[in-house]
């Protein structure tokens, strides 16, 4: 497994429903233990996703503010995304 390869599977890896095949969890484990890099991704990734979990819901945003984050991010985000 590359790296790229473990970056493609990175949402289902650390998803909490259970649907991740046991084959490639074993194979991105291995990866994982085997490459600092990839070790302190995942670290970062499952940290960032606790944080956003913890953070207290608030409603929609205010239209202006929505798109002006909408213009920030466009380079950033695939189409459907950006939206």
């Amino acid at each position: 497994m590359t790296c790229d390869e473990l970056k493609a599977l990175l949402a289902e890896y650390i998803g909490e429903g259970g649907e991740f095949v046991v084959e490639h969890r074993e194979v991105v484990t291995v990866h994982v233990t085997g490459c600092p890099k990839c070790e302190v991704y995942v670290d970062t990734y499952s940290h960032t996703i606790r944080v956003a979990k913890a953070l207290p819901k608030c409603g929609p945003l205010p239209a202006a503010l929505e798109a002006r984050l909408r213009t920030a991010l466009a380079g950033h985000l695939p189409a459907e995304a950006a939206k």
